[in-house]
């Protein structure tokens, strides 16, 4: 598989990780002795890492903080190859930060988010880059507000532009409209699809199609250690987690949406391109980073040809 040549563009979060591994068992109401780690995360941002690792060139649009932080990730972007072009810097809020308590085994307890400066996002953020957007892929994350949301969506739907989105979360992924043409690729859990749709009963199988029907072209649903569900106009198919021993959860889904996108670029259908996304999420859940440092074309076909599915 060649790397993938045409151009994406990342709109969304981009934020300081932290994280707080704790030594044993967590135990409310005290004091919890953790491991700390400082590094860069946001979904847009880690979808642009893992996929200029894959060989893509990508752009990221987002917004900054006039401070040491926003600084410091502006220059890790450049280091990384990443096209800043489309950066934003905000007067009024601190670049965000998100913050991760990990089990002693890896999985999250909890994760807050201070995502206040991503209200700044207005939607004429995005004229300035509407003359890129033509050129390939659109990746756009819920962190977005909903004005601004809309208006790309409906940017893409009239242009006939290629944009994937990322629910987030189940509070962000109502920003969306009801009406979701123009979404090219929809990427959501089971818990974000069941909101959309408002049927907490939705099993993923029924929850897949009926996006289709709302205007989404294409859907991958995730379903954690179970796989996921990859559906389109032409049906639905399943497909199983690779096995996998977890170190750190964090980064897991952006680094299946940064490798099903790259897929897809360099000319799979929507099974295979996800099943890409599966090794890519096996491959981050095992490292302590939430991007893999050493992703690589490669080590994902390596993998799918090594490991047994699950789920």
């Amino acid at each position: 598989m060649e790397p993938a040549a045409s151009r994406v563009i990342c709109i969304g979060g981009a934020a300081v990780d932290r994280k707080y591994r704790a030594m044993s068992d967590l135990r409310p109401m005290t004091s919890n002795p953790v491991a700390s780690e400082r590094s860069f995360g946001g979904v847009a941002r880690n979808v642009a890492e893992n996929m200029v690792r894959l060989g893509a060139k990508v752009s990221l649009a987002s917004i900054l903080g006039d401070d040491e932080n926003g600084r410091s990730m502006l220059d890790d972007l450049k280091r990384l190859g990443i096209d800043t072009r489309h950066m934003a810097v905000s007067e009024t809020h601190a670049t965000a930060e998100y913050v991760a308590v990990l089990q002693p085994d890896g999985e999250m307890a909890i994760g807050l988010a201070d995502m206040a400066i991503f209200d700044d996002f207005a939607p004429a953020l995005l004229e300035p880059m509407k003359p890129d957007l033509g050129s390939g892929w659109i990746f756009a994350d819920c962190n977005l507000p909903a004005e601004t949301l809309h208006h790309l969506v409906d940017h893409c739907r009239r242009h006939s532009l290629t944009l994937a989105v990322d629910a987030v979360s189940t509070p962000k992924a109502m920003r969306l409209a009801r009406d979701l043409s123009g979404i090219g690729l929809l990427f959501l859990n089971l818990d974000e699809a069941r909101a959309l749709l408002d049927d907490p009963d939705a099993s993923p199988e029924a929850a897949a199609p009926a996006l289709i029907e709302r205007g989404v072209e294409r859907v991958v649903l995730t379903l954690g250690s179970k796989g996921l569900v990859a559906a389109d106009g032409a049906g639905s198919r399943r497909i199983g987690s690779l096995s996998a021993e977890i170190v750190d959860a964090t980064g897991a889904g952006d680094a299946l949406i940064a490798a099903t996108l790259v897929g897809l670029l360099d000319g799979h259908d929507l099974y295979e391109a996800a099943r890409l996304g599966t090794a890519a999420a096996a491959l981050t859940v095992e490292s302590g980073a939430s991007v893999r440092p050493d992703l690589s074309h490669a080590l994902l076909e390596t993998t799918l040809s090594l490991r047994a599915a699950v789920g």
